[in-house]
């Protein structure tokens, strides 16, 4: 596939096209996926598609090309070669796609974008993608307090991080 950007034998993310964005809707307001991220417009997605200093891919099943989640970077181009995951939502859990994507991106960003240091956050009551993060090399920061309102309060997020170094050190 031309707009391929990087793949292992189970996985491909692909650039998001607009023809994507509605599938890309689907999954991020499903009801397991809603609470964990942030519920963005159609013209929203299609905002970061245009944007030099995002990246927006699909997560394609290899075997069955289907789109199986979605994943936002940001900061690209950032002159502090900082960049942050900012978002990875899947539809079909449990299947091993959530530790595949973290793997591709991770290579992608030390190893495609030469990015120092790659960081993510992850909300306080998601203990299971947390533990997923730092099972895959991410190094706990800290703890944002009741930093994101939402409809039934404030929200408390963990931040978390890799550098290259430790990329290097891992892969």
């Amino acid at each position: 596939m031309s707009n391929t950007v990087i793949e292992n034998e189970i996985i491909r993310l692909r650039n998001t096209t607009p023809q994507d964005i509605d599938r890309v809707l689907t999954i991020e307001r499903d009801k397991e996926n809603r609470r964990y991220v942030y519920n963005w417009s159609w013209e929203r997605h299609l905002e970061s598609l245009r944007s030099k200093e995002e990246e927006h891919f699909v997560v394609e099943d290899q075997k069955s090309g289907k789109i199986v989640g979605y994943i936002i970077l940001s900061s690209i181009g950032s002159p502090h070669d900082v960049i942050e995951f900012d978002r990875i939502t899947i539809d079909e859990k449990g299947k091993g796609y959530g530790r595949q994507c973290v793997q591709l991106i991770k290579k992608l960003c030390f190893e495609n974008y030469g990015c120092h240091r790659l960081w993510l956050d992850v909300f306080d009551d998601n203990p299971k993608a947390r533990a997923l993060y730092e099972s895959e090399g991410f190094v706990f920061e800290g703890t944002l307090r009741e930093c994101k309102k939402y409809e039934d309060g404030y929200r408390s997020m963990h931040i978390l991080s890799m550098l290259s170094h430790e990329y290097k050190k891992i892969k």
